[in-house]
């Protein structure tokens, strides 16, 4: 006689406090816990940044009438995963799926590819503890802004020879090498390489030096902030959250995406990005 599998249950998530998440009731991550739990009492002081459900070590979903892991119950019903997953994936889920409510801009990262998530985590797994790459599909469920991808090379050029104090951090040789090479002048490096060194100077200039021409900048565009074009207001918005990173001169570099309600963006492997405001 064979035993029923009940395939759809109710899971109790993970619930990740970070700092930069919306508070008490205006996170979304709050109202689907409430909302799945109506017991659950929001704190109006408390951040509710992360909700996580899957199987990842630091934050596993639990089957809520069970108490069993759903590492577990997937480990003793693999088929759910469908063959050709199971298979790719040794029998486990690979993927995490999380509601994310931020408030407070994220920092600008890279998740690696699958070849360099193995090796990281071989290496350092107290620190990499998931042996996955991170592509991620980001949907929004609310008006939602993020970083993501280098603009078109051609908008980088006018950023970096209209702004003064960007040329002071990437450096004028770079910042010439890269404008040559996006007009294609003859035996000027290739645009991928020169936006390279671009974006490795900008990183690994001396934080005296970014705290130095990011407030700068910021004076100069205050004066007139309410006429300065879109890349000058996020700026000066992100400035007044992070005055001195410089992750505010990163914005020049990269697409500021503003998403509705079920637009979505991808974020592969090696893809610069960050996570400005909203729900997704």
């Amino acid at each position: 006689m064979s035993v029923r599998v009940e395939k759809v249950f109710q899971l109790r998530c993970e619930v990740q406090t970070y700092a930069w998440g919306k508070r008490g009731t205006s996170s979304e991550v709050a109202s689907l816990i409430q909302s799945a739990d109506p017991s659950f009492s929001i704190d109006e002081e408390q951040t509710y940044a992360e909700l996580w459900m899957g199987t990842h070590p630091r934050g596993a979903s639990v089957i809520a009438k069970t108490n069993t892991s759903l590492e577990q119950w997937i480990s003793q019903n693999p088929e759910c995963l469908g063959s050709k997953v199971m298979e790719r994936f040794s029998g486990k889920l690979p993927f995490l799926f999380k509601v994310l409510s931020v408030n407070i801009s994220l920092s600008i990262q890279a998740h690696p590819n699958k070849a360099l998530a193995e090796e990281l985590h071989r290496r350092d797994a107290a620190h990499y503890a998931d042996s996955n790459h991170k592509p991620e599909m980001a949907i929004a469920l609310s008006a939602f802004e993020g970083l993501c991808g280098f603009r078109p090379a051609a908008e980088i050029a006018e950023h970096l020879q209209t702004t003064a104090e960007l040329q002071a951090v990437v450096g004028t040789d770079n910042v010439t090498s890269f404008v040559q090479a996006v007009h294609g002048s003859s035996g000027a490096l290739s645009t991928a390489v020169s936006l390279q060194q671009c974006f490795a100077a900008l990183m690994q200039c001396p934080r005296e030096t970014v705290r130095e021409k990011l407030a700068s900048l910021e004076s100069r565009l205050q004066t007139d902030a309410a006429s300065q074009p879109p890349a000058a207001r996020l700026f000066l918005r992100l400035y007044k959250q992070f005055p001195g990173d410089v992750g505010c001169f990163a914005i020049f570099f990269l697409n500021h995406m503003k998403l509705k309600p079920g637009e979505a963006m991808f974020l592969g492997p090696n893809v610069p990005h960050a996570y400005l405001y909203g729900g997704v």
